[in-house]
């Protein structure tokens, strides 16, 4: 009996420890466009930044080519994918690789837009 509580403490631990792993391995951390640019390869990594109006390319099957910005640095961003409600002009986090001179997005979150442009229509510098 002892030892059957012995071996199943063993791979509760094992278990828990190719939990951690597994779980650290899934984050992605994030970074500025000012830094990725200036590494030249970064693997699974998030980058917020703000589309750059002007800068979009639709290509065929979905895919689009645009720069994001952090105010400092521009970076070409290859997305594959729907994106309902993409705009230029409003802040995105992108998620994936840079290589080759570009960043390689799996996934593309989008501010809402309307949040953004009702936050510029309210604001007037004075208080009410």
């Amino acid at each position: 009996m002892e030892k059957l509580k012995v071996a199943l403490g063993a791979v509760i631990i094992v278990f828990a420890i190719a939990m951690a792993f597994s779980f650290k391995s899934g984050l992605s951390p994030y970074v500025t466009v000012s830094y990725v640019v200036e590494k030249g390869e970064a693997r699974n990594v998030q980058v917020n930044g703000t589309i750059v109006p002007n800068s979009t390319i639709f290509l065929e099957n979905n895919t689009r080519i645009f720069e994001l910005t952090d105010g400092k640095t521009k970076m070409k961003v290859i997305y594959t994918g729907i994106l309902s409600n993409y705009q230029e002009g409003i802040p995105a986090v992108v998620v994936g690789d840079y290589y080759d001179g570009y960043f390689h997005a799996t996934k593309v979150l989008l501010k809402c837009p309307s949040k953004y442009k009702a936050m510029e229509e309210n604001y007037s510098g004075k208080v009410k």
